[in-house]
């Protein structure tokens, strides 16, 4: 064909590019060798997978997010969305595989604070070969928060907690080869692709890709609309455009519209934006665990039984109390049960897995035990629906990070 453009073509050139095209686009020849050069470099090991570092959510995805995936992660405000991502970067990065991260809210010191408090977390707990279980009180001493980095008090509160804090400043300081952030509030998706292609041209690997997050994320000049929808809807469609073409994993953080708040997380929570549920590959929503409708025995008039589903005034009211609950016990540096929710998985299945987050230590351990049963919140009010059988009050259990 000619080198001239589209444009400086007469009408049998084009007519000509255009049955070229399409047999090129349409063979399912050329289709079946893409198939097969693709099993080839799986079976040789080959193949660009990014295992989470969740043992149990790496499962539910078959090893791993896929180079040209769109992974949409979704929560109500304050549930850890951040601090999720963040932490599965962090692990991810730790594998010695790349990690780029677009900041678009918080700067590069709180990511980083929020690492330092994690790890100082994990030093003090879980890096063990008998891990100290986690206590309310006493051992709170030995930890620091985002909050104490950011406000310079770990230097003032004991020999201890200072030497600690250098500690967890070295772990985090051992990814520093492979987690790269750009902070940036008015970054759109032409800047992203082309930092994106920057990193790979440099002769890096090719990143695990955050997005951190999509409503605040510039919209392009030529798209530029005041129906909010539409501009989220072109912003997904080319993300998923940029990861197929970058053969890279994007990991798109969202937030729910607040008419989903009481709501356990489904599709809908997501309907700010239709396309998030076409377009994605894998869609993850994190939410307290009892949010889903609970049933109760109920008496009818000639005394026999039957189980029905609560009244959407009596599952709002019991879910706001929860949401109440959890704010105090978080507060508390308490770990706080956490679904994380599969609502798709391109061509794998779906579920549900039990995390525990603390959001004051800035950290997600996936349950050991993922008996569902134990989160009916169907327990007395001093009772710890987190605790194991044996474990004496106020403790946790401790899973896999």
């Amino acid at each position: 064909m000619s080198e001239k453009s589209y444009e400086e073509m007469n009408e049998e050139e084009r007519k000509q590019y255009r049955v070229s095209r399409y047999l090129e686009l349409s063979s399912q020849k050329t289709a079946l060798a893409e198939l097969t050069a693709h099993i080839e470099t799986a079976q040789q090991g080959y193949l660009n997978m990014w295992a989470t570092g969740f043992q149990k959510l790496d499962e539910k995805l078959d090893g791993g997010f896929l180079g040209g995936n769109l992974i949409v992660l979704g929560a109500i405000s304050s549930l850890g969305k951040t601090t999720f991502a963040l932490q599965i970067a962090d692990q991810i990065a730790a594998q010695g595989n790349d990690v780029l991260i677009f900041s678009l809210e918080m700067s590069k010191n709180e990511l980083n604070a929020k690492s330092i408090s994690r790890n100082g977390f994990k030093l003090t707990h879980l890096n063990m070969k008998k891990p100290k279980p986690y206590t309310i009180g006493q051992s709170d001493r030995d930890l620091f928060t985002m909050s104490d980095i950011l406000r310079g008090r770990v230097g003032k509160l004991g020999e201890d907690k200072r030497k600690l804090f250098d500690e967890a400043l070295a772990e985090t300081a051992k990814l520093n080869d492979h987690l790269y952030i750009i902070r940036d509030n008015d970054v759109d998706l032409d800047k992203i692709a082309a930092i994106i292609q920057a990193h790979i041209d440099a002769g890096k690997m090719r990143p695990f890709v955050i997005i951190d997050y999509l409503q605040i994320l510039k919209a392009r000049e030529e798209a530029r609309t005041s129906d909010k929808r539409l501009l989220t809807d072109d912003d997904v469609n080319r993300l998923k455009d940029l990861a197929v073409k970058t053969d890279v994993p994007i990991l798109l953080i969202s937030s729910f519209n607040r008419n989903s708040y009481l709501e356990p997380v489904s599709m809908g929570s997501f309907k700010e934006s239709g396309t998030i549920e076409y377009s994605s590959d894998t869609l993850i929503a994190l939410q307290y665990s009892g949010m889903q409708y609970q049933k109760h025995w109920y008496t009818n008039n000639n005394g026999s039984k039957k189980q029905v589903y609560e009244s959407k005034i009596e599952h709002d009211t019991r879910v706001r109390q929860l949401a109440e609950k959890m704010d105090k016990d978080g507060a508390a540096g308490l770990f706080l049960p956490i679904d994380v929710v599969l609502l798709k998985n391109r061509g794998i299945s779906k579920g549900k897995l039990l995390f525990e987050f603390c959001p004051k230590y800035n950290i997600f351990c996936e349950k050991k035990d993922q008996n569902d049963e134990l989160y009916g919140w169907n327990h007395d009010a001093d009772e710890n629906p987190f605790e194991d059988d044996e474990a004496p009050a106020k403790k946790g259990s401790l899973g896999k990070v």
